[in-house]
């Protein structure tokens, strides 16, 4: 196993550079973890938003005719938030392995691939997202102006 593989007797000049590489295998483990959180409340929001069209398909039933187009929309960006925060658990999972290699072989080199990527990815689905707020707020605002 992995972990295995980097605890067993080492020389004395592994051992130096093992203890001497110790503060970035913690950080290494503390930026997977950051990841990890970041990924289960990703998912989390997922299921928020998805359990939302509980919420819209109630009250639209309440006034007895579907808007099916909200109730797909909240459904499939929950969807997408839940899968998203699954595909981010497993980017840092291979994430760390790589940059755990990295540390014993003494070649590591930063990248921001993977933040640039979430970064732009989250700005993508919450622009979308007050896109669809928005959309529903004023439908609503019409709907009951309409009635008064």
């Amino acid at each position: 196993m992995f972990i295995y593989h980097h605890h067993k007797n080492l020389n004395e000049t592994e051992a130096r550079s093992h203890i001497r590489n110790r503060r970035a295998h913690l950080s290494n483990e503390r930026t997977f973890l950051a990841w990890v959180r970041t990924s289960i409340s990703i998912m989390a929001f997922g299921f928020v938003v998805e359990k939302f069209s509980l919420f819209l398909w109630l009250n639209v039933h309440n006034r007895h005719h579907a808007d099916s187009y909200s109730l797909a929309l909240s459904n499939l960006m929950g969807i997408i938030f839940m899968g998203l925060g699954a595909f981010i658990g497993l980017l840092s999972i291979l994430r760390f392995v790589r940059v755990e290699r990295e540390i014993e072989t003494d070649t590591f080199r930063p990248s921001i691939v993977m933040e640039v990527l979430c970064g732009l990815i989250f700005f993508i689905l919450s622009a979308i997202i007050l896109y669809y707020v928005f959309n529903w707020h004023s439908l609503a605002i019409l709907e009951y102006s309409g009635k008064n």
